[in-house]
């Protein structure tokens, strides 16, 4: 399929010229270099070692007769991922989004599959069979991001949750904030806060004081100003000078 640009009729002038500029035109019809597309299917992603994606070119044709006839979906293209050896933003395309795809000007079927230094595939040059999804571009206001801006500094937004880990056992350390709180856990202890306030499971040691302005409870619900020691003898208002 051919661009409007490459159309001739029969009220051309007909020269050497005009039939020059015609087939350079159709021949330029041809040359793929970036369109738009959208995002219909994706494939892999997370942890995959290459994701793909199927996309709709969003430009569409035209041919002698002014008929608008649409591209066909483009299967399996690898999309962009921003990695530096094992260091990876891992933000996979979603269904809907709408981006660049670019095209490269050899067949580059060996390559893909392989990931190796490899000769082209076929003869073929500037295809839509050799594409690469290079991001989103016109798309709706994100509500889970993360920002840096020179003003105010980095924001880090997610309305869902956000969570951080260190290590991949069961000893691993994370955090993880959402609407109901944060809990911090390591070493198979946690610590959570909350609107009930803070929970901590496993043995609490400090080397300082600790002062609380309100009533607390222990053992089941004793209250401490109600809390007191049986067997106790009553003495003198103070205790003796330590002897050891």
């Amino acid at each position: 399929m051919v661009s409007d640009s490459s159309f001739i009729d029969s009220t051309a002038e007909t020269n050497p010229f005009t039939a020059w500029a015609f087939a350079f035109r159709a021949a330029m019809a041809q040359v793929r270099t970036t369109v738009p597309v959208k995002v219909v299917a994706v494939h892999g992603g997370g942890l995959a070692p290459v994701g793909r994606i199927d996309v709709q070119p969003l430009i569409q044709q035209t041919d002698s007769s002014g008929n608008i006839m649409a591209l066909s979906v483009l299967y399996g293209l690898p999309y962009l991922r921003w990695q530096g050896g094992a260091s990876a933003v891992i933000l996979d395309p979603a269904v809907g989004d709408i981006g660049l795809a670019c095209f490269a000007d050899r067949d580059v079927s060996a390559v893909v599959a392989s990931g190796q230094q490899s000769p082209p595939g076929s003869n073929r040059r500037f295809s839509l069979a050799d594409g690469f999804y290079m991001g989103a571009t016109l798309n709706a206001q994100p509500t889970q991001y993360l920002q840096f801006d020179p003003t105010n500094g980095i924001t880090l937004n997610s309305p869902i949750a956000i969570k951080a880990q260190i290590g991949t056992d069961a000893n691993a350390a994370r955090i993880v904030m959402n609407g109901s709180g944060i809990v911090l856990s390591f070493g198979g202890h946690s610590i959570t806060i909350n609107s009930s306030g803070i929970a901590i499971s496993g043995a609490v040691t400090g080397d300082n004081t600790a002062t609380f302005t309100g009533e607390g409870t222990f053992n089941g619900g004793h209250t401490v100003s109600q809390h007191k020691h049986g067997g106790v003898q009553s003495g003198a208002s103070q205790t003796a000078t330590p002897t050891g």
